[in-house]
């Protein structure tokens, strides 16, 4: 915290900025022309294996299926012909089968010309013969040829290469040329991620700029003038330089995430600036010079903004936690870009704004000016001052509308769903699992507990029944398995005879089976779908789905149905890439509820260090859950699912949420304590800060929602949940939190910062108590100053009096510093046994001769044998010396100018009571009200007339008092008099030595 404020705190730096702006600049363009320089690096790369955890179970086992039975990524050539089997009809589909697998890439194409080539080893068939010999064939139907006949599918098994870029263009070059006689597309896993990137490179082209345009007509809009439209957009598009020229140094590329950066970085960096040159402005309007209107601004904004920035950053910051590779990487650039910022908006904004001319307001603005905004105001204002029950009836109402929609909310990652309906990429999948099988394999291994296992009939008979299993579920086109092949090779060597479309019935005929399936369609078709043991077998699923959920409902159905009727035989896994991202996206549910409770945990401190107290922390950071409730509250009604981008919502929500929060509780901190008039200081709080949160969140909103036209159906409907998202937060803003603020007391480590004594200063109660003997010296000093003037003779005995007099208060002054130095040698924090009365004596020199001149009489009555505490005696002194100025006030305020010591009276007492030390300190002032009794500890909370009391010292002396274990009671009479007392334990019972 000391470091946290030591930062904010700097002068120093600030002025270093204002006088040397040209170096200052200088710097920051050199390290923006290195960045520059590795923009060039860029790349983009989005894929759907993005969206997996690597190492989770399904991964692992994943990986290990890919060894045994090869890659499952294939890519469907979809062709559409009204009579495939005519000559020259089949003869095409063969050529382009033959120049598809000459592509570098591809493993192997399965077309019915090839099947045909690998049956017909002589060429004897024509086409209209081998349609007739695989009528009966299941294997072909819905996945070679669609049920009318009029579609047909090839299918382009990959090699196991990450890069499938150079296939896709290969084959697409193909059917380009082939499309003037054929209709054909491909489709595939590759092609949505080849999408994917596609799509993400044309919207990173588009997006931003259009962003970064929008924002600017705002900035000049707002502010109608070009040096608040250059500033802002300079900040920020070098803050985007820094962070994309890290990411390309880093070697991270762009992807479906990562795209969304700029859009923050513009949106929220326009906001930050809006709040600075809002302040600027009128700093500017009583300053003499830039240079002063610059410091006067930035004396005031950076503690916000750097909290601000800071608050941002853990909510994104929190996303780190989650598995997903994408993710992370959005969440470490946007806290990046984030520093960037701070960084221009701390050094490079106010270096710019010096060396440019003053500038007043001139025209009103909107941001600063009246009109529609400020009766707007003033209707909010009403709302809470008058009507604060009915608003937070209506906000907990519409809360708990909210939660219950977000009881409806589904995890669920969709690859195809990324896209729009209107895509090629939609209509191509959708039409293929209309006319022949889905895209999207699933694999069922069963893998037996024996060598040799599927070379038994009854055994392959087995796979058969799960297929037949398997082929009526619902989303599952087709199945595919060893026994199909059988079936098939059983068929050929039987000279297609259709009873011989079956499975063979004896050991030895599986043998003989097998053998041919090896000779005919090769030793890879065969290790695809069996290992060389015989041991495990692979079921290939052609599915139609692709959403997460139903990915994971697939397979629990199908891990129900083989526990209870094969658990005996085998072992059963089900896998394939679907079933990895689908695992993985349930996580993200556990990720969200991990990263937003960092978040808030994070905040709340945060918040409690601020202002001093867990209760403020836990209630200001009440008004940033509303949005997050809302944005999640809309997506259950609205059926929005949670996906990897609409994840992203609530860490960001409430990053950007708390901006808002500490605008506000700063400025009405600062209002509050100017005549701690809750009424007061709200209306003046939101007029001040009302606009700017106002204009701030509509810009950000403003920059999001261009994410709506986004290619990707996520990054639009994320575009869309950012809308609503700040405009409840501006919701929570403007109504929630100032309603909730009343009931909180504010105090913030920045007063006390304010408060504490500089580095070789004094603190203002013991500068006034210096001050006392150093004005009777000065007047002293003046009387003689004066008759000397007027060449007054001065009496002997006159002389001798004021004589006296200045020598005493020098010897009270030297006795001051004599304590101050050894206060200031005891300054630290270790505890030691400490004797209370001594505490009392050393404050009392101290006071004391004030005290008698104020003609208070001062009465002790202390215990010699009071046991010792455990303590710190500077600090007790300080409570001391606060009860008793207290005491001291409240005389004067209730005798004003009697000048009889009769009745000004303080009363000091020390003694044992309930086995503990106690101290009491009883004065016969104004008393303290009834209904007032109860706040006089909090913090800004005096009765003293304005000027008289910062109203701390009660605070920080029950701190004080807390800090050694004890505790501080007060009993008080109105106009009668106030007792306190200091109650803490004996020395030996703290275990302390």
């Amino acid at each position: 915290m000391t470091g946290l404020m030591g930062l904010i705190n700097s002068g120093r730096r600030l002025r270093f900025v204002i006088r040397h702006p040209v170096l200052v600049l200088t710097l920051i363009g050199l390290l923006t022309l290195i960045f520059a320089t590795k923009l060039p690096g860029l790349r983009f790369q989005t894929s759907i294996y993005d969206l997996a955890i690597e190492n989770l179970p399904e991964s692992v086992y994943y990986r290990q299926f890919k060894k045994t039975f090869g890659s499952e990524e294939m890519i469907l050539v979809v062709a559409k012909a009204n009579d495939f089997f005519a000559p020259e009809t089949f003869k095409r589909l063969g050529e382009i089968s033959n120049a598809i697998s000459k592509i570098e890439g591809v493993k192997r194409v399965l077309s019915l010309p090839g099947i045909k080539q690998d049956m017909d080893l002589t060429n004897r068939w024509t086409p209209g013969e081998f349609q007739k010999i695989i009528n009966p064939i299941a294997l072909f139907k819905k996945n070679f040829l669609s049920e009318d006949q009029k579609t047909a599918v090839m299918s382009v098994l990959l090699d196991d290469v990450s890069n499938k870029t150079p296939v896709i263009q290969g084959i697409e070059k193909l059917l380009e040329k082939e499309n003037r006689t054929l209709s054909l597309y491909q489709i595939g896993m590759p092609l949505v991620s080849k999408a994917l990137a596609d799509y993400t490179v044309s919207d990173f082209q588009k997006l931003p700029p259009v962003t970064f345009l929008i924002m600017t007509l705002v900035l000049l809009f707002l502010f109608r003038d070009v040096r608040s439209v250059l500033i802002p957009s300079g900040s920020v598009l070098f803050a985007l330089i820094w962070t994309f020229g890290m990411m390309a140094w880093t070697r991270t590329p762009l992807s479906l995430l990562t795209m969304i950066v700029p859009i923050f970085l513009i949106a929220v960096g326009t906001a930050y600036c809006m709040y600075i040159l809002s302040a600027y402005r009128s700093e500017a309007e009583a300053a003499q010079s830039s240079k002063e209107a610059v410091y006067g601004c930035f004396i005031h904004v950076r503690f916000p903004t750097v909290l601000a920035v800071i608050t941002t950053i853990i909510g994104i910051g929190s996303l780190m936690l989650n598995r997903i590779y994408s993710i992370r990487a959005f969440s470490a650039f946007s806290c990046l870009g984030l520093l960037s910022l701070l960084v221009m908006l701390l050094f490079g904004v106010p270096a710019v704004l010096s060396v440019l001319p003053l500038q007043r307001k001139g025209k009103e603005n909107p941001i600063e000016g009246g009109g529609p905004v400020n009766l707007f105001l003033g209707k909010i204002i009403h709302l809470n001052i008058k009507r604060r029950k009915w608003v937070l009836l209506i906000v907990l109402l519409v809360s708990a509308i909210a939660i219950s929609g977000i009881t409806r909310i589904h995890v669920e990652t969709n690859p195809v769903g990324f896209f729009k309906e209107n895509t090629p990429i939609s209509r191509n999948f959708a039409d293929v699992a209309r006319q022949t099988s889905g895209s999207f394999p699933v694999n069922v291994v069963l893998n037996a507990r024996e060598e040799g296992y599927f070379e038994d009939p009854a055994h392959l008979a087995q796979l058969a029944k799960i297929q037949s299993f398997l082929n009526g579920l619902e989303g599952v086109d087709k199945t595919i398995s060893l026994a199909d092949f059988l079936k098939l090779v059983n068929y050929a060597t039987n000279e297609y005879k259709k009873k011989a479309y079956a499975l063979p019935e004896e050991p030895f005929e599986v043998r003989m089976l097998i053998n041919s399936y090896k000779t005919m369609l090769g030793q890879e078709m065969f290790k695809r779908f069996m290992d060389m043991d015989m041991k495990q077998a692979n079921i290939l699923l052609r599915t139609h789905i692709s959403g997460s959920r139903d990915f994971l409902a697939l397979r629990e159905k199908i891990s129900h149905y083989l526990q209870k009727n094969f658990s005996e035989n085998f072992d059963a896994h089900v896998t394939g890439f679907g079933i990895v991202i689908s695992q993985s996206s349930q996580l993200l549910t556990r990720g969200l509820v991990k990263s937003l409770s960092l978040t808030l945990v994070l905040i709340i401190a945060a918040m409690s260090l601020l202002f001093l107290s867990a209760r403020v922390g836990f209630m200001a950071i009440i008004p940033n859950l509303f949005p997050i409730v809302i944005s999640f509250g809309f997506m259950g009604w609205f059926g929005i699912e949670l996906s990897v981008a609409t994840s992203l919502i609530a860490s960001i929500a409430i990053g950007l949420a708390v901006d808002d929060t500490i605008h506000y509780l700063v400025r009405y901190n600062e209002e509050f304590k100017k005549d701690l008039d809750k009424d007061r200081a709200l209306r003046d709080t939101l007029y001040q800060v009302g606009r700017p949160i106002i204009f701030t969140t509509l810009a950000i909103s403003l920059g999001f929602s261009i994410l709506i036209f986004s290619h990707f159906e996520p990054t639009a409907v994320f575009g869309l949940l950012m809308v609503v998202t700040m405009l409840a937060a501006l919701a929570g803003a403007l109504l929630i939190l100032p309603s909730i603020m009343l009931h909180v007391e504010l105090v913030t480590a920045w007063d006390l910062l304010r408060l504490m004594p500089t580095m070789g200063g004094i603190s203002p109660g013991v500068a006034h108590e210096l001050n006392q003997p150093l004005n009777a010296i000065k007047v002293g000093s003046e009387f003689l100053k004066m008759m000397a003037q007027k060449k007054q003779k001065i009496p002997d005995d006159r002389i001798l009096h004021v004589a006296t007099e200045i020598s005493g208060q020098v010897d009270r002054a030297s006795i001051i510093i004599s304590r101050l130095t050894e206060l200031e040698e005891k300054r630290g924090f270790e505890k030691e046994k400490v004797q209370l009365n001594d505490v009392i004596r050393k404050t009392l020199a101290i006071v004391e001769q004030q005290l008698l001149l104020d003609n208070i009489k001062i009465t002790r009555n202390l215990d010699q044998d009071l046991p010792l505490i455990f303590g710190q005696t500077n600090r007790l002194e300080q409570v001391m010396y606060n009860l008793l100025s207290n005491a001291s006030d409240a005389i004067l305020a209730a005798h004003g100018d009697d000048q009889v010591v009769q009745g000004r009276l303080i009363a000091i007492r020390s003694f044992m009571e309930e086995n503990r030390v106690k101290v009491s300190v009883s004065d016969t002032g104004t008393g303290i009200p009834t209904d007032l009794q109860e706040r006089i500890f909090e913090p800004f909370f005096t009765g003293k007339t304005e000027g008289k009391g910062a109203g701390l010292g009660l605070c920080i002396s029950r701190e004080i008092v807390k800090n050694h274990g004890g505790r501080i009671d007060v009993k008080s009479w109105e106009k009668r008099g106030s007792t306190f007392v200091l109650s803490f334990p004996k020395a030996r019972e703290t275990g302390e030595i």
